[in-house]
C-alpha cells in the first residue's frame, strides 16, 4: 500500500496523491515506480505474490504492458507472482486499449483483478468481456452490513455472481469479527482488512514473516 510521507502534510493517502498525479500527468512515472519498488521488495519473500494497483489512465499508454514486462525482467521477478489491480473506471476509460494490455499481460502470466467492485460501472457483460482473474468487493458493501439487513442480501448476490463467473472473490475492508463471519457465510474466498493487519512497511513484513526468528516462532 503506497504512502506519501510529506514533510509538511504528514502521511498523505493514495486517494489524494494518486488523483494529484493523474491531474498533473505524472501517473505513468509514479505507477511504474510503485511497481518497481513493489517487485523489488517482494523478491525478498520467496513464493509470495504481490498485487499492485494501476490507474485506468496508465492503461491508455500503448506500451504499458511491455514496460511492465521490462520492469519484471530487470528485477528477475516471476510474472506469475504479480497481480495487477484495476478499478471499474477501466471499463469506460479506453476499454479497447485496456483489453489489449490485459491480453499481453496475461500472456506473460500476470493476473488481473477488478478492484472496488460494487461502487461503479461494472456490468455482468463487462465482467465476462474483460475476463478478470479475481473480483475484489468494495468496502462500502461490507460497512453497509452493520446498518441494514438488506445489504447482506446484496453482498450474497454479488458473491454468487462472482461464483457463477468462476471468479475468486476478495472482500475488502473487514474490520470486525461479525463482518468476517457474514462474508465467509456468503462464500467469499479471501478476506482483507484491518481485522487481520494494519498497513505495514516491507521491512515490517520481512521481520514478521520471513526473518529466521519468525520462522522458528511459527
Amino acid at each position: 500500500m503506497a504512502r506519501w510521507k510529506s514533510a509538511t502534510r504528514g502521511d498523505v493517502t493514495p486517494e489524494v496523491f494518486i488523483s494529484l498525479a493523474e491531474r498533473a500527468g505524472l501517473i505513468d512515472q509514479l505507477g511504474f515506480e510503485v511497481l518497481r519498488l513493489s517487485v523489488r521488495e517482494a523478491s525478498r519473500w520467496p513464493g509470495v505474490g504481490v498485487a499492485v494497483n494501476v490507474s485506468p489512465l496508465q492503461l491508455r499508454n500503448p506500451y504499458f504492458a511491455s514496460q511492465v514486462g521490462d520492469i519484471l525482467a530487470q528485477a528477475d521477478f516471476d510474472p506469475m507472482r504479480l497481480t495487477i489491480e484495476v478499478t471499474e473506471g477501466v471499463l469506460i476509460s479506453n476499454p479497447d486499449q485496456a483489453k489489449r494490455a490485459f491480453k499481453t499481460l496475461r500472456n506473460m502470466g500476470i493476473k488481473i483483478a477488478l478492484d472496488d467492485f460494487g461502487c461503479g460501472y461494472a456490468s455482468i457483460g463487462a465482467l465476462r468481456e474483460f475476463g478478470f482473474d479475481r473480483m475484489k468487493i468494495d468496502r462500502s458493501l461490507i460497512v453497509a452490513l452493520d446498518h441494514d439487513d438488506r445489504d447482506g442480501a446484496v453482498l450474497h448476490a454479488t458473491i454468487a455472481l462472482a461464483n457463477a463467473l468462476h471468479l475468486p472473490v476478495t472482500a475488502e475492508g473487514i474490520e470486525t469479527e461479525e463482518q468476517a463471519a457474514a462474508v465467509r457465510l456468503s462464500g467469499c474466498d479471501e478476506l482483507q482488512g484491518y481485522l487481520f493487519s494494519r498497513p505495514a512497511s516491507a521491512d515490517q513484513i520481512t521481520q514478521a514473516y520471513f526473518a529466521p526468528s519468525s520462522r522458528l516462532a511459527g
